[in-house]
C-alpha cells in the first residue's frame, strides 16, 4: 500500500472542484487500504476535529480579499507540518496546484527524492481577469506557470483530453494521462430524500431547471437567465434553482431583475454537498454555459441524479456530453438554449430516456473506477522512477 503525500492550495471548509477532486480520491484511496496526508492552507472556518480524522495538515495563510475568504498559503511548514514533512514516509509526492503549496510540493519532492504526480485543474489562462493588470502579460505569464510548473512533474494528470491538448500548445513535455474526478455515485446515493421544492418554495409540478456550481464571471451565468427569459415566454410555470453562491452573487440578482425572470428564481447560497444532491434531484433539467470548464465536475453530479443537461457546446462538455444522448449541446446564444430547454420539458419521454442515458455515464466515470486508473498511473511512475 501507498503513502502519498497531496498538496492543494484548496480543500475543506472550501467549495470548488478541486476540493471535490482532492476529497474524492482521498476517500477512495483510503477505502483501497492507501494512506493519503493532505497539506493545505489554514482556513478561518476550518474543523480540527475534521483534518485530525482526514489526516489534513495545515499551512499558515493569510486570507485574501476577505470576504471571498479564499486563504493564500505562506510556504513555510511550522509545528505539526515541519515535523512531519521531515519525518514521515511518503512514496510519492502529489501536487493539485501550481500555486504556493505547489511550490512547497516541488521543493519536497526534490529533498526527499520521491515522484511527483501533478493533477492540472484550472485552465489558469481563463481566470486572468481576477488579477487588476494588463492582460496579455498577465496571460502569458499564467501559460508560463502552467508549462515550468507542468515540466517539473514525472506525471501530469488532467481532467480532459481539451486541457491535456491546451498544456501541449504550451509546450508542455513530459507524460500526460487523462482521468476524470470521478463522480462520487455512492455517496450522492447514501443522501436521504428531501423535498427541496418545498423548501424553495417550488409547486410540485411545474419544470424546474437547475445550475449548480460557483456564481462567478467565468461561469456565463448570464446566459442561463437570458435563455430563461425565452422559456418563461412560452411556458410561464417553469422555474430555476441557481445552487452555490460566489463572487457574483450581487451581479445575478442585480440581472434578475434586469431579465424579469426574479419571481421564478429561486437561489440557495452556498450549501453542502448533500443538499447540492437533493436540490439536483427536484429539477427536470440540468443547464450550464460555462466554456471555461476543464471537466465540469457538477455535469456529472447532475447527471448522477438521473436528469438530462443542456449546456453550451464548449470542448470539456463535449468529453462528457453526447447531444441527443445525454442531454442537448447547444450554441452560446439565447434561442438555441431556450429552445432546447423548451424542447426537452415538454416531451417527458425524450427527457426521461435522456435521463437514463445520464445515469449510466455518470456510472462510467465513477470515483472508485477513476481513483482505479490513478494508481495504475501511480505505480508506472514509482516504477519509472526507481530504474532511474
Amino acid at each position: 500500500m501507498l503513502s502519498i503525500a497531496v498538496f492543494s492550495e484548496c480543500y475543506h471548509p472550501m467549495h470548488n472542484g478541486v476540493v471535490v477532486s482532492v476529497d474524492s480520491f482521498t476517500r477512495v484511496l483510503t477505502e483501497m487500504g492507501h494512506h493519503v496526508t493532505i497539506f493545505t492552507a489554514r482556513h478561518p472556518d476550518q474543523d480540527p476535529l475534521d483534518d485530525v480524522a482526514q489526516s489534513v495538515i495545515r499551512f499558515p495563510s493569510v486570507t485574501f480579499p476577505n470576504k471571498l475568504r479564499y486563504p493564500l498559503a505562506i510556504p513555510v511548514a511550522t509545528g505539526k507540518g515541519r515535523k512531519m514533512l521531515e519525518e514521515q514516509h511518503f512514496d510519492l509526492i502529489h501536487s493539485h496546484s501550481p500555486m504556493l503549496i505547489g511550490h512547497v510540493a516541488v521543493h519536497y519532492q526534490r529533498r526527499r527524492n520521491l515522484p511527483l504526480v501533478f493533477t492540472y485543474h484550472t485552465l489558469i489562462e481563463e481566470y486572468t481577469h481576477y488579477v487588476p493588470l494588463p492582460q496579455p502579460w498577465v496571460r502569458r505569464r499564467a501559460i508560463r506557470l502552467s508549462r515550468n510548473y507542468s515540466n517539473s512533474a514525472d506525471h501530469i494528470i488532467t481532467p480532459t483530453e481539451h486541457v491535456a491538448s491546451r498544456l501541449r500548445r504550451y509546450r508542455v513535455t513530459q507524460p500526460i494521462t487523462v482521468i476524470p474526478t470521478g463522480i462520487d455515485i455512492d455517496l450522492m446515493d447514501q443522501v436521504p430524500q428531501c423535498d427541496m421544492r418545498q423548501k424553495y418554495g417550488i409547486p410540485a409540478a411545474v419544470p424546474l431547471l437547475a445550475y449548480a456550481g460557483r456564481l462567478a464571471k467565468e461561469k456565463n451565468i448570464p446566459r442561463v437567465l437570458s435563455a430563461f427569459r425565452l422559456v418563461l415566454n412560452q411556458e410561464p410555470d417553469a422555474h430555476l434553482l441557481l445552487i452555490g453562491g460566489g463572487p457574483y452573487d450581487a451581479v445575478i440578482r442585480e440581472l434578475l431583475f434586469q431579465f424579469g425572470v426574479g419571481h421564478r428564481t429561486h437561489m440557495t447560497g452556498f450549501v453542502s454537498r448533500e443538499e447540492v444532491t437533493q436540490c439536483l434531484r427536484a429539477a427536470d433539467l440540468f443547464v450550464f454555459a460555462s466554456e471555461t470548464e476543464t471537466q465540469g465536475l457538477v455535469l456529472g453530479e447532475a447527471m448522477a441524479c438521473g436528469i438530462p443537461v443542456v449546456a453550451v457546446a464548449a470542448d470539456a462538455t463535449r468529453e462528457l456530453i453526447t447531444s441527443n444522448n445525454e442531454g442537448l449541446l447547444v450554441p452560446d446564444a439565447d434561442g438555441p438554449f431556450a429552445e432546447a430547454v423548451l424542447t426537452l420539458i415538454r416531451q417527458d419521454q425524450s427527457r426521461q430516456e435522456m435521463g437514463h442515458a445520464a445515469r449510466a455515464r455518470a456510472e462510467s466515470i465513477s470515483a472508485h473506477r477513476c481513483t482505479e486508473r490513478l494508481v495504475q498511473i501511480y505505480d508506472k511512475v514509482l516504477r519509472e522512477y526507481d530504474t532511474r
